[in-house]
């Protein structure tokens, strides 16, 4: 495990999918990340794909392609390229075994860097071949519920979306965990606000589609504790929990990229919606800031 820190948070990384494990208040010892049993993994980075694509296969060039759920990012060790007392980089490059799902030279770097109670997360993508590259890229923390060792419910919680908005939008999702192309109201939403229940998940993750959002707040009316999240780079947010009470964590996703469309026939990455493309030998840089009170 690789360890940066402040005089206010500790946090750790494995080496392994660049992946967050812990962010721990020095003063409390309260760990806001989860690493409960329910669900194995903690802050995975998803990269080239998020969700999960039609008979886990893609197009591109009219060649067919595999690709796993969330891509393969998550599941390589990653280089570590730069590291002080408050900030570590570390970057995932292709290799063989990548190069056979996914045909491009890219280079994947996230750069963690502590100030005060915030933690500020930084990707940059570069491609690195002569051919245009599609890719999606998601960050995917869980976030424990309650936070910081409140005694509270889940259901004691709600999400603020800033700015607000009349109507907060979501994907459908059907089947899970694809979407089926429609765009309908977020249940139980009142303009940009969203009480936790375990039941809104029973659809599985919710993708918020509203263009302009810039921030994401998890707070309590009953506890001073709460997390936010920039998203002034990313065009949607996910989120998702299991409906496993027992599993006490939200997950606050942002997303450049989207799950497919569920269908008999494979999505054309070059044509897929949400994608990105970065032209040959051009980059692509997207941050998010976590504020943990």
């Amino acid at each position: 495990m690789l360890t940066i820190e402040n005089n206010q948070l500790k946090v750790e990384i494995n080496e392994v999918g660049a992946q967050l494990t812990h962010v721990v208040d020095k003063t409390t010892n309260a760990d806001y990340i989860w690493n409960g049993s329910e669900w194995e993994r903690h802050a995975p980075i998803l990269f080239p794909a998020i969700g999960r694509s039609n008979d886990n296969k893609y197009i591109l060039n009219g060649k067919t392609y595999e690709m796993k759920q969330h891509g393969f990012a998550r599941d390589y060790p990653w280089t570590v390229v730069d590291k002080g007392d408050d900030r570590i980089s570390l970057t995932l490059t292709e290799n063989e075994e990548t190069l056979a799902v996914y045909p491009f030279h890219f280079s994947l770097m996230v750069t963690y860097t502590l100030e005060a109670n915030q933690l500020k997360v930084e990707f940059l993508v570069k491609n690195n071949s002569e051919e245009t590259m599609p890719f999606g890229l998601g960050f995917h923390p869980g976030f424990n519920v309650p936070i910081a060792g409140d005694e509270l419910k889940f259901s004691d919680y709600e999400l603020t979306l800033s700015p607000e908005v009349t109507e907060l939008t979501q994907f459908q999702i059907d089947p899970i965990p694809f979407r089926n192309g429609k765009v309908i109201p977020v249940p139980n939403a009142q303009k940009g606000t969203l009480p936790l229940s375990y039941s809104e998940f029973d659809d599985g993750l919710i993708i918020i589609n509203n263009p302009g959002l810039t921030g994401i707040e998890l707070s309590s009316a009953k506890s001073e504790h709460k997390i936010s999240l920039t998203l002034e780079d990313f065009p949607y947010v996910a989120l998702w929990t299991m409906t496993d009470p027992e599993a006490k964590f939200l997950c606050m996703e942002p997303f450049v990229g989207l799950p497919d469309i569920k269908s008999s026939e494979l999505t054309d990455w070059m044509e897929k919606e949400g994608n990105n493309f970065l032209a040959p030998y051009e980059s692509s840089h997207f941050s998010t800031t976590i504020t943990l009170e």
